[in-house]
């Protein structure tokens, strides 16, 4: 890759810095050898400013070191790790500032400490390649950060949704396909095409395609039901009413080029539920659905015909509502894919509220606890599906007590068709701390026809003997009690 101007000072900046410490000089004795000012060789170490070649000349001269290698982009061995870091796109693909973090000053505390530091860095590039991590792996991170920095409620695109439908008069037309379509195209000159899905198989499973000449034309998936068609104008009413210039021609298939886009993509998706799913009103629904004494599952699926939407997109806006209006704020939401029948179910989203919970995602290819709601739900449909009742919705609840920690929730989980994707279903959950908040507020968390199930992360870490639905030994438990009886053993001995 191409070294930008800026990382060429910083790459300088360390080699200066890291020439004087070897001649133990002072920067007062660089200056009186090289004639150049302290003040100006601190911020040459610091990468603000890159030397002319006279100036340079001067430096080499002052450590004796040839200009070229002065010059040279090559670190010594004991920096190397933190010059790949730099040179890498690494820390221009973590949005950094977004954060409020200057990646200069980064750069400057970790050359601070090089060996340790370096170390470090070489740790996590090698963990990098082991659990093969891209740089949407960076993108998705740090957006799901904000998003629990922010308790997933963002006031800016609550009140742009507010504008956007009294622009567009949609609360008093209605938010139906043809109204959304009607904005768009009178509005931001679009024009509505169908996925030739017969021509182009490999799209099958695309939901839309923005096309950009003369005409904004989208293309979508013949296939598509109502409230998923629904979603994507929304999307595209948000790109266009929000001003967005950096975002994704596709979805839901997402190369994300960069952060912006990512960013972007999730404001509109965000913009687009928000407009379909009135936030007062739903914390409305939400009080008197807690407000019973058991859990009902027709009452979700009521949500569901009420607003016309998903299941994902119902569960997505409460984890939106329920901190901002009822104050619960320790949840957690999943969504899990299942595809041709098979039996194994990989997480794809996760997002956690107020701390980590205990059902998260791992790279290590475990194999995901089978008494998670999550999973049953997926399997009560496959023998639905399995039956023919191909569009069945399965709604399901959980009193799930984690083994070995003290946290139990209230679990929630929907499964249905991936429509229109072929052979595959997901299933997504939102999980409630049980505490006395939760309890206060959720009449139904202790009703006697919620099944309660011991859990844990993954069957390889997971100490129960008798579980009947384990699909893998217990390596990673069985590895961590042999070390804890091997350090029990050397201890006995120190102390006789």
């Amino acid at each position: 890759m191409s070294i930008n101007k800026e990382n060429i000072k910083i790459i300088f900046g360390l080699k200066l810095k890291q020439a004087r410490a070897e001649k133990k000089y002072s920067l007062a004795t660089l200056s009186e050898k090289s004639g150049l000012s302290i003040s100006y060789l601190n911020e040459i170490e610091k990468g603000k400013k890159y030397p002319k070649p006279e100036k340079i000349h001067a430096l080499s001269l002052a450590l004796k070191i040839k200009f070229d290698e002065l010059v040279s982009l090559k670190l010594e061995k004991s920096l190397s790790p933190l010059g790949t870091l730099i040179k890498s796109d690494l820390l221009n693909e973590i949005p950094l500032s977004f954060f409020g973090i200057d990646s200069k000053k980064l750069v400057g505390i970790l050359a601070s400490a090089p060996t340790k530091v370096n170390a470090f860095i070489s740790a996590l590039f090698e963990i990098s390649r082991d659990h093969q991590l891209n740089q949407e792996h960076f993108y998705y991170s740090a957006l799901r950060a904000y998003q629990e920095l922010k308790l997933n409620y963002f006031e800016d695109i609550e009140d742009s949704v507010a504008s956007c439908l009294r622009t567009f008069d949609l609360k008093k037309k209605g938010l139906t396909i043809e109204n959304l379509q009607k904005s768009l195209e009178d509005h931001f000159n679009y024009e509505f095409k169908s996925l030739d899905i017969d021509k182009y198989p490999n799209l099958n499973e695309l939901r839309s395609l923005l096309k950009t000449n003369s005409k904004n034309t989208l293309y979508t998936n013949p296939e598509l039901q109502d409230s998923q068609l629904l979603f994507v104008l929304g999307r595209e009413l948000a790109f266009n009413f929000l001003k967005t210039k950096e975002r994704p021609l596709t979805f839901s298939h997402l190369i994300a080029h960069n952060f912006d886009e990512v960013l972007n993509n999730f404001r509109a998706s965000y913009f687009s539920i928000a407009m379909l799913i009135n936030q007062d009103e739903l914390t409305e629904d939400l009080k008197q659905i807690f407000g019973n004494n058991v859990f009902e599952a027709k009452a979700i699926e009521a949500l569901l015909d009420k607003y016309g939407i998903s299941p994902e997109m119902l569960f997505q806006r409460i984890t939106n509502i329920l901190p901002k209006k009822l104050g619960i704020k320790n949840l957690f939401f999943l969504r899990f894919n299942n595809e041709d029948h098979s039996d194994y179910y990989y997480l794809t989203k996760e997002l956690h509220l107020n701390k980590l919970h205990n059902p998260h995602g791992n790279k290590l290819q475990e194999h995901y606890c089978r008494r998670w709601i999550t999973i049953d739900v997926l399997n009560d449909l496959k023998k639905a599906q399995k039956q023919n009742n191909n569009d069945q919705i399965i709604i399901r609840a959980q009193r799930s007590k984690y083994i070995d920690s003290p946290n139990e929730y209230l679990c929630i989980s929907i499964a249905k068709s991936m429509h229109p994707t072929p052979n595959s279903n997901r299933s997504v959950t939102l999980g409630f701390l049980l505490n006395d908040k939760l309890k206060n507020e959720m009449k139904f968390w202790n009703d006697p026809n919620i099944i309660s199930r011991d859990v844990n992360a993954t069957c390889e870490r997971c100490p129960l003997t008798d579980c009947k639905e384990r699909v893998a030994p217990p390596y990673a438990i069985n590895k961590i009690n042999k070390e804890a009886a091997i350090e029990e053993d050397i201890n006995m001995i120190l102390s006789e």
